[in-house]
């Protein structure tokens, strides 16, 4: 190869190397901002947890009174039989219970699809991070080229 070609292709080099030291300077704000928004997802997320393990502990303490209710039910069975405005007024607590219980597993199937969808989008905000590190890399290995082949001619 003669020195003009190599002259040339250094030149060549040297334009790239800049073109991707301005695309990667003008990416640093983009990256910055993905950074953040993963922090925040990630908070999200961990109050999401947080949220979904209340509600869990919330439905174990509904699902324990109403197995005390059920309980007492059994054992008030025979005077109930006798007292229908009594039952009554049961049978309209265990129905507000179950819309309790309904209205809690609702709220856990809403936190769940939200888990869900910060999930995707970590693993989105992920994916980019990995194509950016990537990018990084290869930018890494032609500064390192040149640094090698302007080695080589000095």
């Amino acid at each position: 190869m003669a020195d003009e070609e190599i002259q040339r292709a250094i030149e060549f080099i040297v334009q790239q190397q800049a073109k991707y030291a301005a695309r990667l300077e003008k990416d640093a704000p983009r990256l910055a901002m993905l950074e953040e928004s993963f922090k925040m997802l990630v908070e999200l997320a961990r109050g999401a947890d947080e949220r979904l393990d209340r509600n869990a502990a919330r439905l174990d303490q509904n699902t324990a009174r109403l197995d005390q209710n059920a309980a007492r039910l059994d054992k008030d069975a025979a005077r109930l039989e006798r007292d229908e405005s009594a039952l009554a007024r049961l049978e309209e607590s265990f129905t507000i219970l179950v819309e309790l219980a309904r209205a809690t597993d609702e709220r856990l199937d809403t936190l769940g699809e939200t888990t869900a969808t910060l999930s995707h989008t970590i693993n989105e905000l992920l994916q980019r991070t990995i194509t950016d590190q990537s990018r990084l890399a290869r930018l890494e290995e032609s500064f390192t080229l040149l640094v090698e082949l302007a080695h080589k001619h000095e």
